[in-house]
């Protein structure tokens, strides 16, 4: 696999266009290089849908800032830039929440497949979720593990762990003006835990 066929498939573009031609290619075949080393010596646990997180969101994302990082961009300058990328492909899964945001009884609908969601693409090898509420007005469980937070730090970059929570406000926005997403802090922020809340709106 290879970067443009993850979640960011305009990343060399993007490089380019923000370093210009040589710098941006470089930067880019770097990124390249370290994505392939990722996937080379990763553990999937034996589970496809953690398989699906690492190839696909997670170690992009890793392999574009320690690319950055290498080529002397300082800590918050490298943020950005991957923000910036990370950003595009929410906005991206955003439009895609807009579809079920825009059904009648979203709400109902979110509510009765959450859970069955949940366990087939945030399996219990890679999260553990706590369920608090599941009822008519309020979804909401709190993840006491993830796997971004776990693969970020041992990486050696725990500060990355922001920049993909950050997606979920993004995606999730998506289902406004049905369901509206809260919530009060995650584990990359230093929280005890990232917390979820689906919120009925209308």
């Amino acid at each position: 696999m290879k970067l443009n066929e993850t979640t960011l498939p305009f990343l060399e573009v993007d490089c380019i266009q923000q370093f210009g031609q040589e710098k941006g290619k470089l930067i880019f075949e770097q990124a390249e290089k370290i994505y392939q080393e990722l996937l080379n010596n990763a553990d999937y646990r034996n589970n496809a849908a953690i398989q699906n997180h690492l190839q696909l969101k997670l170690f992009p994302t890793l392999a574009y800032y320690k690319a950055l990082r290498g080529e002397g961009i300082n800590q918050n300058e490298a943020l950005e830039y991957v923000r910036n990328e990370t950003h595009k492909a929410a906005n991206v899964q955003k439009e895609e929440m807009k579809k079920l945001g825009s059904m009648p009884f979203a709400y109902t609908i979110y509510r009765l497949g959450v859970k069955k969601h949940m366990r087939k693409n945030f399996p219990d090898d890679g999260w553990t979720p706590e369920w608090v509420k599941c009822n008519g007005k309020e979804i909401h469980f709190n993840l006491h593990n993830c796997i971004y937070w776990e693969l970020t730090k041992m990486y050696d970059c725990p500060e990355l762990c922001c920049v993909y929570c950050e997606n979920d406000d993004i995606s999730f926005s998506g289902l406004l003006p049905k369901i509206r997403f809260e919530r009060t802090g995650t584990l990359g922020n230093g929280s005890p835990y990232c917390d979820f809340h689906f919120l009925k709106v209308r």
